[in-house]
């Protein structure tokens, strides 16, 4: 592929080829081809909007966009915006070309390696410009070894580079897990037993999840758990620690390579009280917490977290006024940069650092960080809407998106339509959970909006309006329970839409180990965003449970006393042979 891919475009350093691939083997080939070829690559996921698409690749310069099909579904809509852009297969591509030597190498440390899409508070996302001796540094601080790795994260997010060139650089091995099980606690940590996974990482509010049903299996296998700037508490962590996992804790913004500072978690002391500990720089890297006029504060005392180093990445593609608004001179070294994050934290006497939170308003939902002011644009966009704000609200210990409205006419907004129309360039993590329908903001009496004065989502919330439905059968009456558990709405009608009552796949992830534990059946979480109401979803459920019966009947029955002793985690392995072993 890399010898394809510069014979075929010329690749020089710098150049920019985009892939838009799902979760498979060929992702893996297209990232290293594209390395190999000189050019750095640009992830974009398979489900961005088509305008998002079309901006990143038009922005970016891509020469070629490398998909897992000969023309990608959406190939034809983008050559009418793009029509010099080429779309290649990357199977297509491989056969292109018969060399098998590693090509000449004709970058250097400081050629790019990658390009990463983030939230931008204009309004469009920014490209972060990553070169080659950023990322190296970082793998030279992380202890290559040959662990058994998953694959976790969107590889449009830069966690996704820890978790890929690591394990291959060191002879290890990198398993992919398909999406849907990536986001299932009992199947994932039913994968990461299966396939003896040694290295993962993990959002912090899987960990207690993921280590009870690990626990059921008979041996450990993982032997590092990595977390990103997440609270941790004991209760979480208590069997990793018991099984003397080494637990890391990374900090940095994708502006400085991944990961810029660590704590490693002691197995033998508790984790200090509710604090939010970052640990200390890696190597080449130099951290300032700088107060508002740009001093060095003491320890103990908030300020601004700042990021010096061989981590810094080269800015942001295309914008260089932004790139000097975030990489400055640094104070106290002529010639360097530094990179101002917008963290607050403070230095504690032990050494570590204490994360503090936002200066401004970036959030951080599910594992993503996200500019508020991108969603803020996009709602202005639409017709209907004066003025809007954009809030993370914390709720059973997650945080979601609320959306606060001043329409130009009150009673106006249908949010299913307002979903629908955001979609259109926002993608999926980036939609408001909850939309609130104001007359006007409540303001402090500087003329600010008074944030602590706005109404809480669930009071407020404008709901699309539908004719409620009563449940009319036992398993529509089970779904209405488990959706009133998982959204905390009363009244849900069985022609009500998940995702217009506040779901979205974190939440559909409950709903599908509540569906397992009321039917026994086992449900994609496709089949949510397919079936999004009650009345389609127990239809589903009940289909499954016709076909489960069939299927459970061609396989043998153990001894009803054996299977009674058997934890759920044995049973769902003997289930799972014996039904491959009937397929054979």
């Amino acid at each position: 592929l890399g010898h394809y891919l510069r014979d075929t475009y010329h690749i020089r350093p710098d150049d920019i080829v985009a892939l838009q691939l799902g979760r498979s083997e060929w992702m893996v080939v297209a990232i290293l081809g594209v390395l190999k070829s000189g050019a750095a690559y640009l992830p974009i996921a398979l489900d961005y909007p088509l305008t998002r698409v079309t901006y990143m690749l038009k922005d970016s310069g891509a020469k070629v966009l490398l998909t897992d099909a000969v023309v990608h579904e959406s190939a034809p809509n983008l050559k009418v915006d793009l029509p010099d852009l080429a779309f290649e297969s990357v199977e297509q591509a491989i056969s292109g070309s018969c060399e098998t030597e590693n090509p000449v190498c004709i970058n250097d440390g400081s050629s790019l390696a990658y390009v990463i899409y983030t939230s931008g508070s204009t309004g469009l996302p920014k490209g972060v410009m990553v070169e080659h001796h950023n990322f190296l540094n970082f793998a030279g601080y992380y202890q290559l070894e040959q662990h058994v790795c998953s694959l976790t994260c969107n590889y449009i997010f830069d966690v996704s580079v820890l978790e890929i060139l690591p394990p291959l650089l060191a002879s290890g091995t990198l398993v992919i897990p398909p999406l849907e099980v990536t986001l299932d606690l009992d199947a994932y940590a039913e994968f990461l037993y299966r396939n003896k996974i040694t290295n993962t990482y993990l959002h912090a509010s899987y960990l207690e999840g993921i280590s009870a049903r690990l626990a059921q299996y008979p041996e450990v296998y993982l032997k590092r758990l990595q977390i990103g700037v997440e609270p941790i508490r004991d209760h979480s962590i208590a069997w990793y620690k018991a099984q003397d996992i080494k637990i890391l804790n990374w900090y940095g913004p994708t502006e400085t390579t991944i990961f810029s500072t660590v704590y490693e978690v002691p197995n033998d002391s508790p984790v200090i009280g509710e604090k939010l500990l970052i640990g200390r720089p890696i190597q080449n890297t130099g951290v300032l917490i700088l107060d508002s006029g740009g001093a060095l504060q003491p320890l103990g005392l908030r300020g601004e977290l700042c990021i010096s180093g061989a981590g810094l990445a080269r800015g942001y593609l295309n914008n260089p006024r932004l790139s000097a608004e975030k990489f400055v001179p640094h104070p106290f070294a002529s010639g360097e940069r530094m990179y101002k994050t917008g963290d607050y934290a403070r230095w504690l006497p032990d050494g570590n650092i204490e994360f503090l939170g936002r200066m401004d308003y970036q959030l951080k939902i599910r594992g993503y960080r996200i500019e508020s002011g991108e969603i803020e644009q996009a709602l202005l966009n639409h017709e209907a809407i004066k003025s809007c704000l954009v809030i993370g609200y914390e709720r059973e210990g997650v945080k979601e998106l609320v959306a606060y409205l001043v329409p130009i006419k009150v009673g106006t907004v249908d949010t299913t339509l307002l979903r629908r129309f955001l979609s259109a360039t926002l993608p999926e993590y980036m939609i408001p959970s909850y939309y609130v329908e104001l007359e006007a903001f409540p303001l402090t009496p500087s003329g600010k909006i008074n944030r602590k004065a706005l109404p809480a989502p669930e009071a407020g919330a404008m709901v699309v309006e539908t004719v409620y439905v009563a449940p009319r059968n036992a398993v529509e009456v089970q779904l209405v329970e488990i959706w009133h558990q998982v959204l905390g709405r009363e009244q849900i009608g069985v022609e009500d839409n998940f995702f217009n009552l506040g779901g979205h796949s974190l939440r559909a992830i409950r709903v599908l180990s509540l569906i397992r534990q009321a039917f026994s059946v086992e449900m994609r979480l496709s089949e949510i965003f397919a079936n999004p109401t009650i009345a389609a979803l127990a239809h589903r459920i009940q289909t499954a449970s016709k076909d489960n019966f069939k299927t459970l009947e061609s396989i043998t029955r153990i001894d009803e006393a054996a299977d009674y002793a058997m934890s759920n985690a044995q049973r769902r392995l003997w289930v799972l042979d014996q039904m491959s072993e009937t397929a054979e």
